[in-house]
């Protein structure tokens, strides 16, 4: 099997643990690189800056634009996984080879049909051992108990629990009011947002907002600070803010983006000094804010509460009369352990811990553990382990794909299957 990976930091590409032969002529090499161009664009599997490069080869000419869909067309890729799905697959693989065909009855120069030939081969290397490999491992595991095709990515899913006890599906609730009865307006914006507007100071009343597994969904408060609840998760919080704090309490992992608010004299003037704002989280740590975007994982089966922070301030404590406290600094991420001790984590990885507010899966130096965990929660799946793998994973890819494709990419780097 063939198969090409990049080592950044070295600038240079691996084929069968071998390095590439620097003397190979120019074009040659170019051909190998948009071959790999459009194969991660077909995993799923590019960087943003390997979109853009993607990008400017696509609009440099017509014929690049021709190739690029000849070479993506779903229907080639579709048979090619059909016939990949039997026992002779050299066999499979030299019928592939004889269907790619490109339109070459343009009057192009002999070195355009050259270089679209190049360009084919090379993916035709990276694309078919991807067929190959993928549906050799389906094969092998045909005695998986459920069928992953099935298993389709969350959405925007989640129950609003009024004050009163009532519950409202936010996924089938229309737009517009669904209630005013605890003195502020709650409405329902569009898929998976939800806002309170015009709230009555004068009554103490508390929202629930829960999503399933599987399950997203955003909120502005009645301040105008918004939060993201991603799977598995819960937010209690009033639907006006009284008194001389904005508190909320969450349950699962949410991202959150502040706004100051100044304290309020009892006539509504301005008091002077700042109204914090307090998540507390599983009722043992809380996190103390004033303006800031930070995001919080409390998941229960996560080996600590992770509060991470990406621009102003917080400080992080154990919620009690003389805990312990950390304040942090942007790029950093403060955890509590079990044992209710507080440690920072310096230059902490934000863009893939936020991920999942954009819609992706990002995975930089991962254990499987952690990755299966994310997994679990936005397909609604549970995961079983077979053996130990002590490799990290490095992937990014949309959370609207089948779990599938996710599988496949991480069983194209042979650790697991």
């Amino acid at each position: 099997m063939w198969i090409i990976t990049k080592r950044t930091e070295q600038n240079c590409f691996y084929l069968n643990g071998m390095k590439a032969d620097h003397g190979k002529n120019m074009e040659n090499v170019q051909a190998d690189r948009i071959a790999y161009l459009v194969a991660g664009y077909l995993r799923q599997t590019l960087s943003e800056q390997e979109h853009d490069e993607l990008d400017v080869w696509i609009t440099g000419s017509d014929a690049n634009q021709l190739l690029f869909e000849e070479l993506t067309d779903p229907v080639f890729i579709e048979k090619g996984l059909q016939e990949m799905d039997e026992p002779d697959g050299e066999a499979a693989l030299d019928r592939i080879k004889k269907k790619l065909h490109f339109n070459t009855s343009l009057r192009k120069p002999n070195s355009r049909r050259i270089w679209t030939y190049r360009i084919a081969a090379s993916l035709l290397l990276l694309v078919a051992a991807f067929f190959i490999y993928t549906v050799m491992n389906r094969q092998k595991n045909s005695h998986a108990p459920i069928a992953i095709n099935k298993i389709r990515p969350g959405g925007d899913y989640a129950i609003l629990t009024l004050a009163n006890g009532k519950t409202i599906n936010l996924k089938e609730a229309k737009n517009g009011l669904i209630d005013s009865s605890a003195g502020s307006e709650v409405l329902k914006t569009g898929d998976g947002q939800l806002s309170y507007e015009n709230p009555d100071g004068r009554m103490l009343a508390y929202n629930i907002l829960t999503t399933p597994a599987g399950g997203q969904y955003s909120v502005l408060l009645p301040d105008g600070s918004r939060v993201w609840l991603n799977a598995s998760s819960s937010l209690r919080f009033p639907v006006a803010f009284t008194g001389k704090e904005r508190v909320v309490e969450l349950q699962g992992e949410g991202y959150f983006e502040i706004v100051p608010a100044l304290l309020k004299t009892p006539a509504g003037g301005e008091a002077g000094g700042k109204k914090p704002f307090i998540v507390k989280i599983n009722k043992d740590v809380e996190v103390e804010v004033v303006g800031t975007k930070f995001n919080i994982n409390a998941y229960r089966n996560e080996p600590f509460i992770a509060t991470t922070l990406l621009e102003g301030k917080v400080i992080m404590g154990g919620g009690g009369a003389g805990a312990d406290t950390r304040e942090l600094l942007p790029g950093e991420q403060g955890r509590a352990g079990k044992d209710g001790e507080l440690d920072v984590e310096k230059a902490v990885h934000t863009a893939a811990i936020i991920a999942w507010t954009k819609g992706e899966f990002k995975f930089i130096n991962a254990p499987i553990e952690e990755i299966m965990r994310q997994v679990s929660r936005w397909y609604a799946a549970e995961i079983v382990y077979e053996g130990k793998v002590d490799y990290h994973f490095n992937a990014t890819i949309y959370r609207k794909e089948p779990v599938i494709k996710l599988l496949d990419i991480l069983a194209a780097t042979k650790r697991v299957r």
